[in-house]
Order: structure tokens, then C-alpha cells, then sequence
């Protein structure tokens, strides 16, 4: 699928996200035909919007795994940054709830 994704997300120029060695492609989305459902083509305009939403919500946790990575990244650079710096590791601007002592 992600492979899939990725020619696809390549082919409609999409931005892509990357997520633990994975790219989030942002699918695009399918025409709103708005077939009846005697129409021969209903069920597959049905079946591509299905597609569409299972695969909006697997861009959508490859995003949150994403962010997760980035504030654990974020929270051990500060630590390594606080380690080493001591009193000279000035964090500008609010200092994150993450790194005060709990």
C-alpha cells in the first residue's frame, strides 16, 4: 500500500510526509459523481470513496506516528542539549512542559 501511495502521491504531486521510513501521501480526493443506485457505476464510485476514506485515515496515523517521533525527537535533543550546555541551555521562547521535572 505504501508503495502504491507513493506512485500515486508522486503522480498527483502531492507533498509527502516522512513517517518511520514510510512517506504520508495525502490521497486525493475521488469526483462526486452522484450516480443513482440503479447506475451500472454506482458501486464502483462507491467502492473508490470507500477507498478514499481508508486510506485518508492511514495518512492520517502515518501523520500522528509522525508527530509522535518528532516530539520524542525534540524532547531527547533538548535533554542532550541540557546535558552538555548545563545553565547556558537557553530554550527561547516558553520553556516546554515536557522538560521540567515532574
Amino acid at each position: 500500500m505504501v508503495l502504491t501511495a507513493a506512485l500515486a502521491g508522486s503522480a498527483l504531486g502531492s507533498a509527502p510526509v516522512m513517517a518511520q521510513d514510510a512517506f504520508c501521501y495525502l490521497p486525493e480526493k475521488p469526483f462526486d459523481y452522484q450516480l443513482s443506485k440503479s447506475d451500472p457505476l454506482y458501486e464502483a464510485a462507491r467502492e473508490e470513496f470507500q477507498t478514499y476514506l481508508e486510506e485518508l485515515e492511514a495518512y492520517m496515523l502515518c501523520l500522528e506516528q509522525e508527530r509522535s517521533q518528532a516530539f520524542s525527537d525534540l524532547k531527547e535533543g533538548y535533554e542532550e542539549f541540557q546535558r552538555i550546555y548545563g545553565s547556558d541551555a537557553v530554550f527561547r521562547g516558553p520553556v516546554p512542559t515536557y522538560s521540567m521535572p515532574q
